[in-house]
């Protein structure tokens, strides 16, 4: 089932899993998303409706960590997926050829998670969403009895409310077990990203280690009108840093990380330890080779995880988030994995491009450790 290990992935992803582990019955799990997988039915102005398309912020941040996992440390990629009866076998094969540790939670008597997605143009931008079926919830007690429970990461798009009872659910059910406290990587859902909810999420993002609104749900948490932030950096900064100065900081101790993603201007990286540091995107603004934005946000996270669990640092790890978001913006729905022993060195292409080269690509095109500080 795993290919032979290539010496310069090991190199690269030794710290994340070991030889050993990685042949293990139970290997040392990095990454698990506890958001929700969705068929989503999509329409676009003038074709013809796309149907069964997978994703959900679960899909495409296991999507993001998986990228830089290739076989066989693709079984450190722990997933708990939540599926009905109607869940079509072709993606779920699609799905378990990634090599993931997958626990797979099948409701019999209930439908899949579905979603009404339709964009009112052709940019990809003005867009209505609804699910059309009950939500299938990932719960932190089914990380029980399973390796999943040990990750060193976690990924949740959740309320400020839910995401508090979360992360102390995990917290105490991991210490249950005498585990050390994992990286917790909050995106909040954007529902609740509104001005009466910007108390609470400050409050919630010191129970996590890392807090990553996109541009616009911090916008709308500050009350800003949306025509005024969409673009201007500068006012992104301000409300970043203004967000961390009154909250003293993210996670327990205040030593944790804000990213805010910004769409075609990239991320800005910023914590009290760390200057507000912004990335550009891998592919930019009218680039042909994007497609839909939906699910780069999630994919850029779950590659960040696995970028930090490397390099232990946090601009680094959003090198690897913007490669991450660069695969989910190529198509409609999830990328094409493909096996090659003589195309790369890890005999893996995602829609025939090698990862790890994407990913020096990018680090050389922005200057290595050069990167664009403040725009004050």
């Amino acid at each position: 089932m795993y290919s032979s290990e290539i010496s310069d992935i090991h190199d690269i992803m030794s710290p994340v899993l070991s030889d050993s582990e990685a042949y293990d019955e139970k290997p040392s799990i990095s990454f698990t998303s506890l958001g929700l997988l969705v068929l989503d039915e999509i329409r676009l102005p003038g074709q013809e409706p796309l149907t069964d398309v997978l994703g959900g912020s679960g899909a495409y941040a296991s999507l993001g960590a998986r990228l830089f996992l290739p076989t066989p440390l693709s079984r450190s990629v722990g997933w708990i997926m939540n599926i009905g009866n109607d869940f079509p076998k072709q993606t779920r094969r699609y799905l378990e050829s990634w090599g993931a540790t997958m626990v797979v939670e099948e409701e019999s008597s209930k439908p899949s998670t579905r979603g009404f997605l339709e964009y009112k143009d052709t940019t990809f931008g003005p867009k209505d969403f609804m699910y059309t079926t009950s939500v299938l919830q990932v719960n932190v007690s089914s990380l029980k009895s399973t390796p999943l429970i040990m990750s060193k990461t976690y990924h949740f798009l959740e309320s400020p409310a839910n995401i508090k009872s979360r992360a102390s659910e995990i917290l105490a059910l991991r210490q249950s077990f005498g585990m050390p406290n994992p990286l917790i990587i909050w995106e909040p859902a954007p529902l609740s990203c509104k001005a009466e909810n910007l108390q609470p999420c400050m409050k919630a993002s010191r129970t996590v280690n890392v807090f990553s609104p996109n541009h616009l749900e911090l916008a709308r948490l500050f009350g800003e009108p949306l025509s005024t932030c969409s673009l201007d950096k500068e006012k992104i900064e301000s409300m970043a840093l203004k967000f961390l100065n009154t909250n003293e900081g993210i996670g327990p101790d205040g030593k944790g990380v804000m990213i805010v993603r910004a769409g075609e201007e990239g991320c800005l990286v910023c914590a009290r330890h760390i200057p507000p540091t912004w990335l550009p995107p891998f592919y930019r603004y009218g680039h042909d080779k994007v497609v839909d934005p939906t699910g780069a946000g999630n994919a850029f996270l779950g590659a960040f995880a696995i970028g930090y669990l490397q390099t232990e640092d946090a601009v680094q790890a959003a090198c690897y988030g913007a490669i991450g978001a660069s695969f989910a913006l190529e198509q409609v729905g999830l990328p094409r994995l493909t096996r090659n022993e003589g195309a790369s060195a890890s005999g893996e292409l995602w829609n025939g491009k090698n990862v790890l080269e994407r990913l020096r690509e990018y680090q050389r095109s922005i200057g290595g450790a050069e990167y664009s500080r403040s725009v004050g």
